[in-house]
């Protein structure tokens, strides 16, 4: 059950940097809304499961990945690499615990997330991020 979809986020995380890349678009700015993007779900899941402390708790961590976005241009595409990966370690945590969203979604979201911020990495080793 968790395996497949850590494969299908990885895979989505590949086409879309792949994707990103190859349009001239792999930049902090582009990448800081991925990451904006990427970091609401979990707020709409709150919403939708009508818990109070889950609301809160989740709006308060997407706010902390939303500054790390807006501050993209400080900490540039290794700091979103970093934001990507420190995200992924959230939804493993959040795998283990209950939460609001399907019960596939951290490992979805964690290996979308993993496999994003690693490519990151890799874009700027090869001169490809800017």
């Amino acid at each position: 059950m968790i395996l497949l979809p850590v494969l299908i986020g990885a895979a989505l995380a590949s086409a879309t940097v792949f994707a990103l890349s190859r349009a001239g678009m792999l930049r902090s700015g582009i990448v800081a809304l991925v990451l904006i993007a990427v970091a609401g779900f979990w707020p709409l899941f709150a919403v939708a499961s009508q818990d109070d402390g889950q609301v809160v708790l989740h709006l308060a961590i997407f706010a902390a990945f939303a500054a790390a976005a807006v501050f993209s241009n400080r900490i540039g595409i290794a700091g979103l690499g970093l934001a990507f990966i420190a995200h992924a370690i959230l939804d493993a945590a959040l795998f283990a615990t209950p939460h609001p969203g399907p019960l596939w979604w951290p490992a979805f979201c964690a290996g979308y997330n993993v496999t994003f911020g690693v490519m990151l990495f890799v874009s700027l080793r090869t001169g490809r991020a800017t």
